[in-house]
């Protein structure tokens, strides 16, 4: 049995021995082999860290005295002017206007209300129709430190001005005023027709060497932050100075302004061709009367005192006081505990009203 185990095992070897040659031997080949050579690591370039400026968003700019928005620096500081504007409703519409910072109202003699503009950051090509001076006139234009522009004027506006010696621009003997020739030429519209720009009242003003820069602080204070005063709900107010005149004001809950109305129909600014508006809404109560033997019916209103009022912003109002110890010292604003009044940033309306006045909040 040993003998017959060992041819059987040679033959196994051999056949597994020429299995293992037939699969291990390469295929010939004459092109010469390329040997992949292994890449160095190389060391990742480091990206520049970018160094960025935080930019200031306010540079160059400064906050209005009269809005509190921020305007161009070389703007901020100017004295502004006080231009009186005819609110009779043949008047309208009104030129320039809606660049007004702070727009005064108040009665004047009949029915009808005059307007007082204060004009800081203006460039108005337009603006009027201008009116005469009335001695109360000048306490708006003081309060603001402004450079007062009318034509013409009662016996007491110019002894007013006189007195509390107001550097004024006077449409009966200054160029920068022109007459609007269509109202010209139509029947009835020759005292609607007077008309003031920007560059002519500027230029007047440097003529005369009146100062150019603010002489008074500013008459109030702003929230850093839009703010709802927390008071009753205002999206209407209405003051209904007489028959003829009733001042609106309707809130836009998607721009927060108040959108100006005169007896239901927009009050619109004809350069812009839009309605005007403004962010806070006063009232101020004052004694207002007919002053006695004045064939014209020319009122007076006291603004040397103390009084109360209102203030409507952001579709609420809330009561407020008010104070003016003389004419040369600046009305100062209250909320109802007696804290200095803020407002909102943008402009302002305000309106003089009698004591008692019956306006409404809707």
């Amino acid at each position: 049995m040993k003998k017959l185990l060992i041819p059987v095992i040679c033959l196994s070897l051999i056949f597994t021995a020429c299995g293992k040659n037939k699969t291990e031997e390469p295929a010939a080949s004459s092109a010469p082999q390329q040997v992949e050579e292994t890449p160095e690591f190389e060391e990742p370039e480091e990206e520049p860290v970018e160094i960025v400026e935080e930019i200031d968003p306010y540079e160059g700019l400064a906050q209005s005295p009269f809005t509190g928005e921020y305007i161009d620096e070389s703007v901020a500081n100017l004295r502004p002017f006080a231009i009186t504007i005819n609110n009779n409703h043949k008047a309208l519409p009104q030129s320039g206007i809606a660049q007004a910072e702070i727009i005064y109202e108040v009665p004047a003699e009949g029915e009808i209300t005059r307007m007082v503009g204060i004009f800081q950051n203006f460039d108005a090509e337009k603006i009027g129709p201008v009116r005469s001076c009335r001695d109360y006139f000048t306490y708006f234009a003081l309060d603001n430190g402004a450079i007062y522009v009318h034509h013409g004027g009662s016996p007491t506006g110019y002894a007013s001005l006189t007195n509390r010696g107001i550097e004024n621009i006077d449409g009966m003997k200054d160029k920068a005023f022109w007459r609007d020739q269509k109202r010209l030429n139509t029947a009835g519209m020759y005292e609607h027709s007077s008309y003031t720009d920007a560059e002519g009242i500027k230029a007047s003003a440097e003529s005369k060497g009146y100062g150019s820069e603010m002489k008074v602080e500013p008459m109030f204070s702003f929230y850093e932050e839009e703010t709802k005063p927390g008071g009753e709900r205002a999206p209407l107010v209405t003051i209904p100075y007489s028959y003829y005149q009733i001042s609106q004001f309707v809130f836009d809950i998607e721009t927060g302004l108040y959108e100006r109305y005169q007896t239901d129909k927009p009050q619109i600014d004809d350069q812009t061709g839009e309605v005007v508006t403004a962010k806070n809404v006063i009232i101020q109560e004052a004694e207002i009367y007919i002053i006695p033997g004045d064939d014209a019916g020319r009122r007076e209103v006291s603004l040397v005192g103390s009084g109360k009022g209102y203030l409507a912003t952001m579709g609420e109002a809330i009561p407020i006081t008010w104070q003016k110890t003389a004419y040369n010292a600046p009305t100062q604003w209250f909320d109802a505990d007696g804290n200095e009044l803020k407002l909102n940033a943008g402009k302002t309306w305000i309106c003089v009203c009698p004591i008692g006045e019956d306006y409404t909040f809707e």
